[in-house]
C-alpha cells in the first residue's frame, strides 16, 4: 500500500469519526439550567423542628439541609431510559445525607446508620414496599425500589429523619445544590412540564418550550399560605385611560439560553403546585 492511499484510508476514517460525533452532538440535546427560589418555610430542611434528648450517649447532631431534598425533573420530552444503578443515603447527626434520591425502578438504596443511635426505617403505610426494621449503629438496610413513584422513608424515633425517593426511568432530572442552582443536560428540543419536588412533596409544576439553544430559568416556589393565582383572572376595572390595571404574577422567569444571551429575559406563567 502506497503512501497516498494510507493518507487517503486515513482521511476517509477521519471524516467517517467527525460525522458520526456530528450525529452524536446533535441528538444529545441542550442544556437547562437555573436557580430554584424557595419560600422560607421549605428552606427549614426538614418536616419537624425540635430537639432530641439521646440518653446514655451523645451524638454530634449535624446541621440540617436548607433545600430539604429538592429535585427539578422534565416530563414529556422523548429519553433514553436509564438502567439500576445502587444508591446510598447515610444517617449521621441524626441527618439523612442525601435527602433525596432520584433512582430507576430495580435500584437497590443501601441506608447506612453511621449514628450510635439505633433507627427503625420504613415507609409509614407501605409496609408492602419497605416495613419497618431496626437499623442498629453500625449496619446497613439494602431496599430494593421496583415500582415508579415518589416514596418517604422515615425514621419512627426521630421523625425529622425523611428520605424522599423517587423513583423513575427517565434521566431529565437534577438535584438542588445549597445555592439553589441545577442544571439537565441532553434535554430535547420542544415542549416539557417542569416540576420541583422539596421537603417531600411535588411544590410546583410549570409548562415551558425548550429551544435549541436552550434555557437558563428562575424558578419561584410560592409559599403554601399564599393561595395561587387563577388560571384565567378576573378583568379589573379599567382607568379613565381606558388601560387594564391588572398585571398577571410572574414565577418562572427564562433568559435566552443558557449562556443567558438573548433579547431580555421572557417570563413564562406557570401552572398551581399540585
Amino acid at each position: 500500500m502506497t503512501h497516498t492511499t494510507l493518507l487517503r484510508t486515513w482521511i476517509g476514517a477521519a471524516a467517517l469519526v467527525a460525522g458520526l460525533t456530528g450525529i452524536g452532538s446533535a441528538a444529545a440535546g441542550t442544556v437547562v439550567k437555573g436557580m430554584v427560589n424557595l419560600p422560607p418555610e421549605l428552606k427549614t430542611g426538614r418536616a419537624f423542628l425540635g430537639h432530641w434528648r439521646v440518653e446514655n450517649t451523645t451524638v454530634a447532631v449535624q446541621p440540617a439541609s436548607l433545600r430539604g431534598g429538592t429535585v427539578v425533573m422534565l416530563l414529556g420530552p422523548s429519553y433514553q431510559a436509564i438502567p439500576p444503578k445502587t444508591a446510598s443515603v447515610e444517617i449521621s447527626g441524626l441527618q439523612a445525607m442525601p435527602a433525596a434520591v432520584v433512582v430507576s425502578d430495580g435500584t437497590v438504596v443501601e441506608f447506612k446508620n453511621s449514628d450510635k443511635v439505633a433507627h427503625e426505617l420504613s415507609i409509614p403505610g407501605m409496609p408492602q414496599i419497605m416495613p419497618p426494621e431496626r437499623l442498629s449503629p453500625g449496619t446497613m438496610r439494602k431496599q430494593r425500589f421496583s415500582t415508579k413513584g415518589e416514596y418517604l422513608v422515615r425514621c419512627t424515633e426521630y421523625p425529622h429523619i425523611v428520605v424522599s425517593v423517587i423513583v423513575t426511568d427517565s434521566p431529565l432530572f437534577a438535584v438542588v445544590d445549597d445555592k439553589g442552582a441545577f442544571k439537565i443536560n441532553d434535554v430535547p428540543e420542544g415542549h416539557a412540564t417542569l416540576k420541583v419536588w422539596s421537603n417531600g412533596r411535588w411544590v410546583k409544576e410549570a409548562e415551558i418550550d425548550v429551544p435549541a439553544r436552550g434555557l437558563d430559568l428562575t424558578v419561584n416556589v410560592p409559599s403554601a399560605s399564599v393561595a395561587p393565582p387563577p388560571r384565567h383572572p378576573p378583568r379589573k376595572p379599567r382607568s379613565k385611560q381606558g388601560r387594564s390595571q391588572h398585571v398577571p404574577v410572574q414565577d418562572l422567569v427564562h433568559s435566552g439560553g443558557p449562556s443567558g444571551r438573548g433579547r431580555g429575559h421572557r417570563r413564562v406563567r406557570g401552572a398551581a403546585p399540585r
